[in-house]
């Protein structure tokens, strides 16, 4: 009698409800019975869950973070916290007698698994689906990492809300120290060498300080003597050019006058892609003002939200705000409100894998049951996006990738993109000294 295989995994962090245990077992156990070899595939190193769970356990019991212990020591309280909970998982499945093949239980993080992730990641990267670029993705300050667009959640606002953002203090103008959200605020822009002033409103007003084009449709007549000239902004003196664009500007929402940050929005990054304009982060990674916002360096992204408005007021620039519906994106691990933020990292090209995905279900050759569920199939892969790959993350697999230096060098910028070719991707620390050359 032929065995065919049969596999399963577990979430190390994400596992614990006993009914569902009992009914895998028993599942398991059923499925060896009808001759098919049950193999417990293993436990996932679940990367942000275990790390976040880690670091809230040291702050708890030590009053530290993992900073306070550095890398190498912070990861070694992982393997011992993965020893303790990550045995239990594994133990109270014996106890509930499920009939897999132990011997041939596996960790994410083991050696052979790790030799796996090394090889894949090279021979992704050798066929040339592999590339490491600086774009905008998702990010979590909280976890200040990158996150794929398969870990965002999304909260859908009617209108004003107020929230809890867990990395600031709390707002000192609400009771319980909530955020705002929910809601359009318009301010002006003067036009340089003009008493005239334009209009614009947004969602999220801290943005603001890194715009670098204000937009209007070409064929509004409102706007046809602005073509082409300048607004100055209010809190570092820097020229924005008014720009035409008919894909991105509505005539008839709000005053037809859009303002663009490339660096931190989905739109605007296009639309600056589209008008060579300038991209400035004005966010740090745990989701502070940095040195390019004025007087705001240093302040946390919503606290910076009250700040600027109240210093648009003082400049006699704040029109109002009103109600808005939106939906905002939530990191599904944190929780944290995420923020559009243009990094360097490590991507797949999933358009192949995606057509064949597609067309296999188009063909007839495999079945979504149920049928209707053939619907999210097709619009998630037919408009597939580039999957990013990297975290910045202590605990998890490490990109097989080296930056490379000559002898003498100082100060090389790893995340400048002119640099990008001195990145060796291999299968060993060692790279080959013709690698080098060929980069260098």
């Amino acid at each position: 009698m032929v065995m065919q295989p049969f596999t399963f995994q577990v979430s190390l962090v994400a596992f614990l409800p006993c009914f569902l245990m009992f009914v895998r077992t028993n599942l398991m156990t059923f499925i060896s019975f009808i001759s098919y070899h049950a193999m417990h595939k293993g436990t996932d190193h679940a990367g942000i869950a275990t790390q976040s769970v880690v670091e809230k356990m040291l702050m708890k019991e030590h009053g530290q973070n993992r900073h306070d212990l550095g890398r190498e020591k912070f990861v070694e309280k992982i393997w011992e916290w993965k020893e303790e909970y990550g045995g239990l998982i594994t133990k109270q499945l014996r106890s509930l007698g499920s009939s897999v093949d132990w011997s041939r239980e596996r960790f994410t993080m083991d050696k052979m698994c790790n030799k796996a992730v090394i090889e894949g990641f090279n021979q992704l990267h050798e066929k040339g689906l592999l590339y490491r670029d600086m774009r905008l993705g998702n990010w979590s300050c909280a976890l200040k990492s990158a996150i794929s667009d398969i870990e965002v959640d999304y909260i859908e606002l009617e209108g004003r809300t107020f929230l809890e953002v867990k990395t600031h203090k709390g707002n000192p103008n609400d009771k319980a120290g909530r955020y705002e959200f929910g809601v359009l605020t318009s301010f002006a822009y003067p036009v340089e060498d003009s008493d005239e002033k334009l209009v614009v409103a947004t969602t999220r007003l801290e943005t603001m300080l890194g715009d670098t084009a204000v937009a209007v449709h070409p064929e509004d007549p409102r706007y046809t003597h602005l073509h082409g000239k300048f607004v100055i902004h209010p809190f570092n003196g820097r020229r924005i050019p008014i720009i035409t664009d008919p894909v991105l500007v509505d005539m008839s929402f709000g005053t037809g006058a859009v303002k663009i940050t490339p660096a931190h929005d989905p739109n605007d990054y296009e639309c600056g892609k589209r008008h060579n304009l300038e991209f400035i982060t004005v966010l740090t990674a745990d989701g502070a003002i940095n040195h390019l916002g004025s007087q705001f360096e240093g302040i946390m992204r919503y606290d910076a939200r009250i700040a600027v408005e109240e210093a648009l007021v003082e400049k006699g620039l704040y029109i109002g705000k009103e109600p808005n519906k939106m939906r905002l994106g939530v990191c599904s691990r944190s929780g944290d409100i995420l923020e559009p933020m243009i990094t360097p990292q490590w991507y797949v090209n999933c358009d192949g894998m995606a057509k064949r995905a597609v067309d296999a279900v188009r063909k007839g050759d495999l079945k979504i049951l149920p049928e209707e569920h053939e619907k999210t199939w097709y619009y998630w892969l037919d408009n597939i996006r580039d999957w990013c790959v990297s975290r910045q993350l202590w605990w998890g697999h490490q990109i097989p990738a080296w930056f490379v230096t000559m002898k003498g060098e100082t100060n090389v910028d790893k995340n400048d993109m002119a640099n990008n070719n001195r990145w060796v991707v291999s299968r060993t620390e060692k790279v080959s000294e013709a690698c080098v050359r060929g980069v260098v």
